[in-house]
């Protein structure tokens, strides 16, 4: 393996994508930010990315990341390298930017990766610390290549090039030995340097004596660069400071045209086009040239201009106006971020609840507690359909050893549900369904199946249509509460009606219902019906061909081609989260089914 680490702006990722331009192997690049930690996330973005390279690679592994319950580390582990180690074609990996992972799964797979190397994979990891990683084992046994600050700081010779062609001048030893003092080798601050000497039309190191360290130099530099820039691009360089990442759209929205203070005579493409044109610290985040990001301490100093120059509610007009794009174009996550942003917090509120279900039905649940976790506290304590999804999310992860939150989630809606004004309406009937659903549950635990099934009656009522999961679970509790009082019978009928109203819908919606038919019959020991409905489960997905999510189906051997006795793994994907199911062969008559 490869460790490129060094502080920020020293040429990291540039100098392993420039080298992997010309060293004459495949290669795979994946950027990670703060969201990959999550485990499985990760691991999607490395398997996608080697398939980049072999596309039938890590196929089983792909098949365990979208499973509903993803396996045990170990598990994953030994299929990964298992199957990394069959590509017979060298190939490199760079893993960009891997200080910003803070999950430690993802670093004992990792540890575990490089313990056990596939033959013909070369990994580069890049980064601005240290990583938790076995590297005194990789030094000992000469398996591993670093290269640091020490390596990548420009000396006196690197400096004086760098200065001579971005200048277009010959630059006198003086000014080069000055500037590569004062920003020790650290070629972002040389470019900065540059651009002020340039932008000056004086080359004299004396600029920078007022300065005695590199953030100092840095804070002069970005003065002396905002400064000297047209008016009408200022003001987008201030306007766009607030997003994270920008497009022409996007600015044309956050920076509307006009001469007010907080409008912009130039358009978001000539604007973009002045960016590539002068290379103001940007970078471009697709092949395409559509999406773009400011280097993140151009970033922070724009920021900071902003707040000089802007008034507090014009800098929440911005993040209105940014709200309103990504809401637009369907990027809620962004829009909510700039609505809070904006102070437009029931605004905000609005968009979780009304697209919250739908992260449910496809089970993104890691992106549903991400959005409520952008809440202030007593923002979800005060709205009932907040705190309903939040419970979800407690049933869904929690529910098996934190039955305590439930009840006090549960008790929080009944106290809101009754001072709710419009108490009779259609709007608070449905959050009663959800209410009512979660309360049956919470009987069931109990062992009050009486309880259970009334609560879940009036939640099977109540509940839209269209919130699928949810009613899918308020089923499966009804079922479960009939079984409970061992009227199983009584309960299937319903069940197996919506089970059939369900067809007309989705598949994947037919499918959450099929599945947990399977689980009330494991509860009521009837392993015939069990199995009878996996196998339907198995050739709904077989005859569409697909996962529930539109991705291609990875076909399982015919019964004939498998050994008797052999377990098979289903995999029934609802979006991004998964489910799995197991199908079993059976062996000879002669043979008895394993305990």
């Amino acid at each position: 393996m490869t460790l490129v680490s060094a502080p920020a702006g020293y040429g990291k990722s540039i100098a392993v994508s420039q080298w992997l331009e010309t060293c004459g192997y495949p290669a795979a690049w994946v950027s990670l930010d703060k969201t990959d930690s999550d485990l499985r996330l990760f691991l999607k973005y490395f398997v996608t990315a080697i398939q980049t390279i072999s596309p039938d690679a890590v196929r089983k592994t792909m098949a365990m990341l979208d499973s509903f319950q993803l396996p045990p580390l170990s598990i994953v582990i030994v299929s990964l390298i298992n199957e990394l180690d069959r590509i017979e074609q060298p190939f490199i990996l760079c893993l960009d930017d891997c200080h910003l992972i803070r999950n430690e799964s993802v670093f004992e797979l990792l540890a575990e990766l490089l313990k056990n190397p596939p033959q013909s994979m070369h990994l580069i990891l890049t980064s601005r610390c240290d990583l938790p990683l076995p590297f005194h084992m990789l030094r000992a046994q000469s398996r591993m290549t670093e290269i640091r600050t020490q390596e990548l700081r420009f000396n006196l010779e690197e400096t004086t090039t760098f200065l001579n062609k971005t200048l277009g001048i010959e630059v006198d030893p003086a000014t080069s030995r000055a500037l590569g003092e004062k920003t020790e080798g650290w070629v972002t601050g040389l470019r900065l340097a540059a651009l002020t000497l340039k932008l000056k039309g004086n080359i004299d190191p004396r600029l920078l004596e007022p300065m005695v360290n590199a953030q100092y130099v840095m804070e002069y530099l970005f003065n002396e660069v905002f400064s000297h820039q047209p008016p009408e691009f200022n003001r987008y360089l201030l306007g766009t400071s607030i997003l994270e990442r920008f497009c022409a759209p996007l600015c044309d929205a956050v920076c509307l045209p006009g001469e007010d203070p907080l409008t912009c005579e130039a358009g978001g493409w000539k604007f973009l086009t002045w960016l590539k044109e002068e290379n103001v610290f940007v970078n471009f985040l697709d092949s395409e040239n559509r999406w773009f990001r400011y280097h993140h301490i151009f970033r922070k100093f724009l920021g900071n201009q902003l707040k000089r120059h802007y008034r507090t509610d014009e800098i929440k007009t911005l993040h209105a106006n940014a709200s309103g794009w990504f809401f637009d174009n369907n990027l809620f996550e962004e829009g909510i971020r700039h609505s809070l942003a904006a102070d437009n917090i029931p605004g905000a509120a609005e968009m979780v609840v009304k697209h919250g279900h739908t992260l449910m039905d496809d089970q993104q649940w890691s992106r549903l507690e991400r959005w409520l976790g952008m809440f202030p506290r007593d923002t979800i304590e005060q709205d009932p359909e907040l705190i309903m999804l939040e419970a979800w999310h407690n049933h869904v992860h929690k529910a098996g050893h934190d039955l305590s939150a439930m009840g006090t989630y549960l008790e929080k809606v009944k106290m809101l549900l009754d001072n709710l004004p419009e108490k009779n309406s259609l709007h608070a009937a449905q959050i009663r369904g959800h209410f009512d659903a979660l309360c049956g549950f919470q009987s069931l635990i109990f062992g009050d199946a009486e309880n259970a099934q009334k609560y879940i009656q009036s939640a099977c009522k109540n509940i839209p249509m269209h919130h699928k999961r949810a009613r899918v679970l308020a089923r499966i509790f009804q079922a479960g509460a009939y079984q409970m009082t061992g009227n199983l019978e009584a309960g299937l009928p319903v069940y197996v009606d919506e089970l059939q109203k369900s067809l007309k819908v989705d598949s994947a919606y037919h499918a959450m219902y099929l599945v947990n038919l399977c689980f009330i019959y494991w509860l009521e020991a009837d392993l015939f019906m069990m199995r009878k409905n996996a196998e339907r489960s198995l050739k709904t997905a077989i005859n569409t061909g697909q996962n529930t999510d539109g991705s291609e189906y990875e076909r399982q051997p015919a019964a004939s081609d498998r050994p008797a006795g052999t377990i098979i793994r289903l995999s029934y994907i609802d979006s991004q989260q998964k489910f799995s199911g197991f199908s079993y062969s059976p062996p000879g008559p002669a043979a008895r089914l394993p305990g």
